[in-house]
């Protein structure tokens, strides 16, 4: 099974049984898996568990499918498919774990496939791994390898999309590049060297010992967790963590946020966009609740359900970073009030981009 997401590659996970083989996992089961293989910390698996559940999943199971759309997978039982659609999968375009400028993966509206490997796009990361990493995937290589991608794919692609919450999902997942793949922890001795970086992207080099030439090529091979010499960080990344990663890429590249409006206009996201770690983390947390689709607003039943379970979820790691808890009242919320926060939150971006996957025509 092959999914988009550069995201602590999910077929790694798959193809070792950290969840379950058969492609559809639930919440709890993505947070085990995340925390054993690669350590990931339990506030940051909720967070990228639950927005890909709300977004691509039956968050009222708390199933998800590591791929595209699947039968498997239906909110409330496919008792609101009508409304809402068969969820997407995490893989599915414009939501909360998939945006454009994949550091390994086309845009899906290049060639309508944001889910195969693509090697050009590796070898380009492994240039800047040359140039900018003395050989290693280092942030700063892959803070480059950004720049570069959020550039080609905005140029080529007319309904490019990059906002929040996926926006940061999307250069967090560069971060994650040397914060989970490197041997042991990074900043603490931990080297995202070739050999882990290839064997967790399945990116086999056409030519052997030839690590050092920018030329080289390679081929796909399925990922797998590198057979010798890796071990996991040391210590759990946490949410403080992964934001500050996110946030070093963010002023590093400096992208605009927002998408391409129907009539090829620039639709702007969030402009106040925090600039430090704490307020980015907190932020973000709104943006999950703000990409609700507003729909589940008029069944306060419904609605009641969710954010019971989000909130259980989700706060305590909210509260943890010192953020103020002012989710949207469930009692007589009703799609205005929801609007305003989402537009505070997540932009105009998400309704009015084409390449969002809440985009509604007009």
């Amino acid at each position: 099974m092959h999914t988009d997401s550069d995201l602590l590659t999910p077929d790694t996970l798959a193809n070792h049984g950290y969840i379950p083989r058969n492609g559809i996992a639930t919440i709890g089961q993505i947070q085990a898996g995340t925390q054993a293989l690669f350590n990931m910390g339990a506030d940051l698996s909720a967070l990228l568990a639950v927005g890909g559940a709300i977004d691509g999943g039956d968050i009222i199971s708390t199933k998800m499918s590591i791929g595209g759309p699947d039968a498997r997978v239906g909110v409330l039982n496919g008792a609101l498919n009508s409304v809402l659609g068969t969820p997407s999968g995490i893989a599915g375009h414009g939501k909360f774990n998939e945006g454009d400028a994949s550091a390994t993966r086309l845009d899906f509206y290049l060639e309508g496939d944001d889910i195969t490997f693509h090697p050009e796009l590796f070898k380009q990361l492994h240039q800047q791994a040359i140039a900018k990493g003395n050989g290693t995937y280092s942030v700063d290589a892959v803070k480059e390898h950004f720049k570069n991608r959020y550039a080609a794919s905005k140029a080529a692609n007319k309904q490019f999309y990059f906002n929040l919450p996926s926006a940061g999902v999307v250069m967090g997942a560069y971060y994650f590049i040397p914060g989970f793949f490197s041997n042991g922890t990074i900043g603490a001795g931990g080297i995202a060297n070739e050999a882990s970086i290839t064997s967790f992207y399945g990116a086999k080099p056409k030519r052997a010992g030839a690590w050092d030439d920018p030329s080289l090529e390679y081929t796909h091979v399925p990922e797998r967790i590198p057979e010798q010499g890796w071990y996991r960080r040391a210590t759990p990344m946490t949410i403080a963590e992964a934001v500050a990663g996110i946030l070093d890429v963010y002023l590093y590249a400096k992208p605009a946020l927002g998408g391409s409006g129907a009539d090829q206009s620039w639709v702007v996201g969030p402009v106040d966009l925090p600039n430090n770690p704490q307020a980015l983390g907190c932020f973000l947390y709104n943006a999950v609740y703000a990409n609700f689709p507003s729909e589940l607003f008029n069944s306060v039943a419904l609605l009641e359900t969710v954010v019971n379970f989000l909130s259980s979820t989700l706060v305590p790691g909210y509260k943890a970073l010192g953020c103020q808890i002012n989710f949207p009242d469930t009692s007589g919320t009703g799609a205005t009030r929801y609007d305003q926060w989402a537009k505070t939150y997540v932009g105009e971006a998400k309704t009015k981009a084409v390449g969002s996957g809440w985009y509604k025509k007009e």
